[in-house]
């Protein structure tokens, strides 16, 4: 398994395109099983924003001592798709801005992971050197085991919990 934190993350990406699809093709009839996709989408949209956040961005930073890089301006796009987690997660799927909801985040993380693979990963690999992206991958996989599993802010029961 590769430890390069372009490759990580772009496998996350591949994994939650994988869950907005089951979520699309799921019944939407079946409240529950929407319910139960898109709490499993959040808490995997909350797990990768924080590393990005609290790992990626501060490594990144440091390294290229340019608060104002391209690679570095890209981070802050995170910030959109925090907000619409913290929505969805506070709804049930009764609610009739649920799906609206779910939705709109949707849209907006295929769009910023599409700018990230497009846009800001080939800025990160030609600043980092290749030893400096395997060392954030190792800090990004340590990390991700005590990453918050909720989005920040009060979570109302939307679903029976998180997915392990």
């Amino acid at each position: 398994m590769s430890t390069d934190a372009i490759v990580l993350l772009k496998q996350e990406h591949k994994e939650l395109l994988r869950l907005f699809k089951a979520y699309h093709a799921a019944d939407p009839g079946d409240r529950a099983g929407r319910a139960d996709l898109a709490q499993h989408i959040v808490h995997d949209l909350t797990i990768h924003s924080y590393l990005v956040d609290e790992v990626l961005n501060p490594v990144v930073v440091e390294l290229l001592h340019d608060p104002a890089h391209p690679a570095v301006l890209g981070f802050q796009d995170h910030r959109a798709i925090d907000r619409l987690c913290e929505e969805v997660a506070d709804r049930g799927p009764a609610d009739p801005g649920f799906e609206g909801g779910m939705a709109e985040l949707l849209t907006a993380a295929v769009r910023q992971m599409e700018r990230e693979e497009r846009d800001w990963f080939p800025l990160l690999r030609a600043a980092l050197r290749r030893k400096d992206l395997q060392d954030i991958g190792l800090r990004l996989l340590a990390v991700r085991e005590t990453a918050p599993r909720h989005p920040p802010g009060p979570v109302s029961g939307a679903s029976s919990g998180a997915p392990g």
